[in-house]
């Protein structure tokens, strides 16, 4: 299992600050200090819905790449994605497009700027809210799918994002999880050979009190990892989470057991 970093986002008051003020060395020491709590790739947010990104996501994208790994460009802005590429020396993935009718001009010149520039892309379940069951999600799936292909991307760099919702949401917070390992289970008989999926974990968590998240989270991981959940956004500095990758790891034979992955 990938692990993607969520720790460099817009509500990180830390990150933030660095950016604005294009304070590379602190956001390369933070990149640095991902790599080594155990992120595979990290993932890169300035906004909640990307306007203003380009003017902070040049220096971001130098400073954290120092770290050596894959870089997740979290945007709804076409300019900062294609900013933060003509920065990048690391590979790519754009995250994400979806199929939401007010975003469709930009969602396109996304889909446009991944195959152009020959990266992977998220492609995320949503349309107009959240799809309620699987087969909302798979239609809508189905959907952006054909609309990337149309654009030159190629199913192998597609990665799916079911879209996951908080459990405590009353009983459609229990309905959307189990659609969404109903929508994993879909997406392996939709297309062969299967296209990669992610998950972004701490959602399924989000509103529960801070001592009891680690604990749905990871149940929820599992769960999704049995599936066969390919890369999941996660806070890489919480240790329980990283315990739980790691077994996921020895469990499905990605790594060789040994029990200090058992300790937090």
């Amino acid at each position: 299992m990938l692990v993607i970093s969520n720790n460099l986002s817009f509500m990180n008051a830390k990150f933030v600050k660095a950016a604005k003020s294009g304070d590379m060395p602190a956001m390369a020491a933070m990149a640095t200090g991902l790599k080594e709590a155990g992120a595979d790739m990290i993932n890169i947010s300035l906004s909640l819905d990307g306007d203003g990104d380009e003017k902070l996501m040049r220096q971001a994208v130098q400073a954290v790449q120092e770290a050596g790994l894959p870089l997740s460009i979290d945007s709804r802005n076409p300019a900062a994605m294609k900013a933060a590429i003509e920065a990048a020396t690391v590979p790519v993935t754009l995250n994400y497009i979806s199929a939401e009718d007010k975003m469709a001009e930009r969602m396109g010149e996304i889909a446009k700027l991944a195959a152009a520039k020959k990266t992977d892309l998220v492609l995320y379940a949503i349309k107009k809210g959240t799809p309620a069951d699987a087969d909302e999600r798979l239609s809508i799936i189905s959907g952006l799918m054909e609309a990337a292909g149309n654009a030159g991307v190629p199913d192998e760099r597609m990665i799916i994002d079911p879209v996951i919702l908080h459990l405590g949401g009353g009983g459609s917070g229990q309905a959307a999880a189990v659609a969404v390992q109903e929508t994993l289970y879909g997406i392996r008989e939709m297309v062969e050979p299967p296209v990669r999926t992610t998950c972004w974990i701490s959602n399924v968590s989000a509103g529960a009190p801070h001592e009891l998240r680690p604990a749905i989270n990871d149940t929820f991981l599992a769960m999704l990892a049995g599936i066969g959940l390919y890369s999941a956004y996660l806070d890489v500095f919480d240790r329980e989470t990283m315990r739980t990758v790691r077994l996921i790891r020895s469990l499905r034979n990605e790594s060789v057991f040994s029990l200090t992955d058992a300790r937090v």
